[in-house]
C-alpha cells in the first residue's frame, strides 16, 4: 500500500523510452539497379515494349542502362503515330537516341519522310528494311526529292539493306560495310546497283526479287555488275517473272569462286547454245562443257526457277517437266563429279504444279545428292556454317 503509484503520464513516457522491436526493424528498399545483372536481364526479357518504356522512365540510372535496348530495333508502322514522320520528330527532339538505333524496319515508304530520316546520322545503324508493298504512300515532286537527296548522309555501318527506293540520287547508296542486299520491286538502274555493290568488301548475299513488269536494267548488264562481288558473294538469288522473248547471252558465273548457293532460271544461266538444241544424249560433251563453264566452281546448292512446262497447261493436272530444262538436270546429275563436284543439293521451284521425272531421283541417289522440289513461297535460309565447310 505504501508503494508510490506511477502517474499515467510517467507510464506513457517510460513506455515511449523503451526500444521497440517493431520500430527497430526498418524495411530496406531495393532499387532495380541493385539487382544482379542476370536477374535484371531476366526481368527485362519478360517485359513488353510498353513496359520497358515505363521502366526506363523510373530513374536516370535505369534510363542510362536500358534506353539503348529500347531503341535498338525500331518498327515504323503505316497509318499510326509510330510512323516515319513520328520517328524523325523524335530524333530531332532527342539527338542522343540516334546512335542507339541498330535496326530500322519501315512498314511504309514515304518519299519525303524516309529521305528526312536518312538525313539524320545514325552511326550504328546496321540493318535497314523497307517492307512496304506497292507504291509510295505520298506524292513528292522530283524537284523536292532532289533537294532532300542533297541533305541525306551516308550510314556507313549498314550491313543488311532491303529497300525499294527509287533512284533519284545515288548519294545515299554508299554502304562500305554492306553484307546482305535484298532488292524487291525496285527501280534501281545499273548505275545504282554498281553504287551499292562496288564499295562493299564484305558482301556475301544478294537477293533480287522482281515480279512487276520488265526489269529497270538489262539482264545482260547484271552479270557484270554482280561480278564486282565475285570474290565474296556466297548466296545469289535471282528471280523475276518478265523474261525477254529471245536471249543471245548467258550468265558466266565461273569466276564466282565464293558462291555456294545459287537460285536462277536455267535459260539465264546457259543462254542459247547449239548443244541445247541439237544434242540427243545427256552424254553430249558440248552440253557438259557448257554447264561446267557457267556454274560457280564451288557451288553446293542449285535452286532452279521458271522451268519449262508444256504450252497447254491443264490446271486440274500436275505438269511434267520436259525439254531443255529436263536434259540440263539429267546431264548435271549424271556428270556431277566432273561438272560440279561439290554440288550437294539440286532443287526446283513450283512443285505444287509439276511432277519431276522419277529417274532424276535415282540419278541423285547414285551420286550422293539430294534432289527435290520446292513450293512457290519456299525461301531457303542457308546454314552459313555448312556453306563454308569444304566437305558437302
Amino acid at each position: 500500500m505504501g508503494r508510490k503509484r506511477r502517474s499515467a503520464h510517467n507510464t506513457k513516457r517510460a513506455q515511449c523510452g523503451r526500444p521497440s522491436k517493431r520500430n527497430h526493424k526498418v524495411k530496406q528498399r531495393i532499387h532495380f539497379m541493385d539487382l544482379p545483372q542476370e536477374i535484371r536481364d531476366a526481368i527485362v526479357e519478360d517485359l513488353t515494349l510498353g513496359e520497358l518504356a515505363t521502366l526506363v522512365r523510373t530513374s536516370k540510372s535505369v534510363q542510362a542502362s536500358l534506353e539503348p535496348r529500347l531503341y535498338y530495333k525500331i518498327y515504323m508502322r503505316f497509318n499510326t503515330p509510330n510512323n516515319t514522320a513520328g520517328l524523325v520528330e523524335l530524333l530531332q527532339r532527342r539527338h542522343h537516341i540516334a546512335p542507339m538505333i541498330q535496326i530500322l524496319v519501315l512498314d511504309e515508304y514515304h518519299p519525303r519522310h524516309t529521305r528526312r530520316l536518312l538525313s539524320i546520322e545514325m552511326p550504328n545503324l546496321g540493318c535497314l528494311l523497307v517492307q512496304h508493298e506497292g507504291n509510295s504512300i505520298a506524292y513528292v515532286s522530283e524537284r523536292e526529292k532532289r533537294a532532300l537527296n542533297r541533305e541525306m548522309v551516308e550510314q556507313p555501318a549498314i550491313s543488311n539493306y532491303f529497300s525499294p527506293f527509287e533512284t533519284a540520287s545515288h548519294r545515299y547508296l554508299n554502304y562500305p560495310g554492306l553484307k546482305k542486299l535484298f532488292i524487291e520491286e525496285s527501280t534501281y538502274s545499273t548505275d545504282a546497283l554498281k553504287q551499292l555493290i562496288a564499295p562493299s568488301k564484305y558482301l556475301t548475299s544478294i537477293n533480287l526479287h522482281h515480279l512487276t513488269g520488265p526489269l529497270p536494267f538489262k539482264e545482260r548488264d547484271l552479270c557484270q555488275v554482280l561480278s564486282l562481288a565475285a570474290g565474296t558473294l556466297k548466296v545469289l538469288k535471282l528471280f523475276w517473272t518478265y523474261h525477254p522473248l529471245e536471249r543471245d547471252y548467258g550468265f558466266d558465273l565461273s569466276q564466282f569462286t565464293a558462291l555456294r548457293l545459287l537460285r536462277i532460271e536455267p535459260g539465264l544461266l546457259l543462254g542459247p547454245h547449239k548443244s541445247l538444241e541439237t544434242y540427243t544424249s545427256t552424254e553430249s560433251p558440248d552440253l557438259a562443257q557448257l554447264i561446267r563453264s557457267r556454274l560457280p566452281p564451288n557451288l553446293k546448292m542449285l535452286l532452279l526457277e521458271s522451268l519449262t512446262l508444256p504450252d497447254r497447261i491443264d490446271p486440274e493436272l500436275e505438269q511434267v517437266i520436259f525439254g531443255k530444262d529436263l536434259e540440263f538436270m539429267r546431264c548435271l546429275l549424271e556428270q556431277r563429279d566432273s561438272i560440279a563436284p561439290r554440288l550437294t543439293y539440286l532443287l526446283m521451284y513450283y512443285l505444287n504444279n509439276m511432277v519431276p521425272p522419277k529417274d532424276l531421283y535415282k540419278l541423285a541417289d547414285r551420286v550422293g545428292m539430294r534432289f527435290c522440289g520446292l513450293y512457290d513461297l519456299d525461301d531457303l535460309d542457308p546454314d552459313w556454317d555448312w556453306l563454308d565447310k569444304d566437305e558437302g
